[in-house]
């Protein structure tokens, strides 16, 4: 069996109010990460401009100014990965930088190189002359590419629904109703001068909560202590809180766009009420994977829908459902929707229960052989101390779930808006 990650292994420091390092000494991966996570409240009207940062902050630095030289620089430490993103977690926008490499290699410490790049591009970003502003070379490049990934979403018609039923359902909380890489409107309006803003931002004033992951030696713990003494940030006391919808709408919010498009798109948001455990395995079973129903009704059975799946959402309570289906057939397909809820109230499903918490440990073991995951799950912890990070934790939550747990869950299942892009044939 494989191994599974343990709280007792953990190891926390606070190096000052609002700086601290969580680090998981295990033996599991060849290589090991280190992660700077950057956290200030989510706002909407800086979105673009965090993701912007991150794509600067990952792609050159003043040492190396373009993205050619760190490249070279990062197969020199025999393959070292150095990415950065920007999350949007309920209240908090999470700016994160994190580098991945070998512990060693032929006597060789590669992780403490690949440590000091890490904190090169965090502290010597590619500025002009002048310290004022991002070099303009290199934002001009991230402005386009970032402009590119925008114009492909319009040809990326689930993720145009899965993003307009997101404004719906977050329409009274405007600050989650945006994606995490931000629109193509603020993108517009960004200066390289604001971004150096958003940086001096950064330093000043985020909570900085930095994980660790690989058995690493002390001595490198103590590295990453103390290059973390240079944060000092004003804002100490950012938490983790999970938003409220306050939706005071009877009836589910609904919106229709009309296309000349081949195939519709269908996209619905429920809401309920349970436990982590019961929503996630509620999802599973509704249509999560190939053996749900939605899957195999829907698709499989009646031949609606070209693609259909459910996702969960455990914070708001949410069950998301999307689905490709002929413009025609949009309404029967909402119709057989409801009917798998139905049969998940009322039938005895036990067989797909049971498949569905296979599903869903397999599926976590699977992804705790990701590093990158391990990290996150640490921040995760970090944030809330209620999350469950450990493995067989986790199993056993999921294993405790009932059928009649499930049934009670489907039972509250209310639809609360849908989003539908119908195409219509050109002609």
């Amino acid at each position: 069996m494989k191994k599974t990650i343990k709280m007792s292994e953990i190891h926390t420091f606070t190096v000052a109010p609002g700086v601290e390092l969580w680090w998981l000494p295990t033996t599991k991966f060849h290589i090991a990460r280190l992660e700077v996570n950057f956290l200030t409240p989510q706002h909407l009207p800086e979105t673009t401009a965090r993701k912007m940062l991150a794509n600067l902050l990952q792609r050159s630095s003043a040492e190396w100014p373009t993205e050619a030289l760190l490249s070279r620089q990062l197969a020199g430490l025999y393959g070292a990965e150095l990415v950065a993103r920007t999350t949007i977690l309920q209240n908090l926008n999470i700016l994160s930088v994190a580098i991945s490499s070998a512990l060693e290699y032929q006597q060789q410490e590669i992780f403490e190189s690949a440590q000091q790049l890490l904190w090169n591009c965090l502290w010597r970003p590619n500025l002009d002359e002048q310290q004022q502003q991002f070099a303009a070379n290199a934002f001009q490049i991230e402005q386009v590419n970032l402009n590119h990934a925008y114009e492909s979403i319009a040809d990326d018609y689930p993720l145009q629904a899965s993003l307009a039923l997101r404004q719906l359902v977050y329409q009274n909380v405007r600050d989650l109703a945006i994606p995490a890489f931000g629109t193509l409107e603020q993108l517009q309006q960004l200066t390289p001068i604001q971004v150096r803003q958003q940086y001096d931002n950064l330093l000043k004033n985020n909570r900085i909560i930095v994980t660790l992951v690989g058995a690493v030696p002390t001595k490198t713990v103590q590295k990453v202590l103390t290059a973390l003494q240079n944060f000092s940030p004003r804002q100490q006391k950012i938490a983790f809180q999970i938003k409220d919808l306050k939706s005071n709408s009877p009836k589910p919010l609904q919106q229709t766009k009309i296309e000349p498009l081949q195939q519709s798109q269908l996209a619905l948001a429920y809401q309920t009420s349970g436990r982590w455990s019961v929503l996630q395995v509620l999802n599973m079973m509704f249509g999560g994977d190939d053996q749900s129903l939605l899957f195999q009704q829907v698709r499989e059975h009646h031949g609606l829908a070209y693609s259909i799946y459910s996702n969960v959402n455990t914070y708001q309570q949410l069950i998301y459902v999307q689905a490709g289906v002929d413009g025609s057939q949009v309404s029967l397909a909402e119709t057989l929707i409801k009917q798998q809820i139905a049969r998940l109230t009322q039938e005895n499903l036990t067989e797909l229960l049971h498949h569905a918490q296979l599903a869903l440990i397999n599926q976590r073991l699977e992804l705790a052989d990701t590093i990158a995951v391990s990290a996150n799950r640490l921040l995760l912890k970090a944030l809330n101390p209620q999350a469950i990070i450990d493995d067989q934790q986790y199993i056993q939550e999921i294993q405790r779930v009932q059928l009649a747990d499930v049934q009670a869950a489907a039972q509250q299942l209310h639809k609360i808006a849908g989003y539908y892009l119908i195409g219509q044939d050109k002609g």
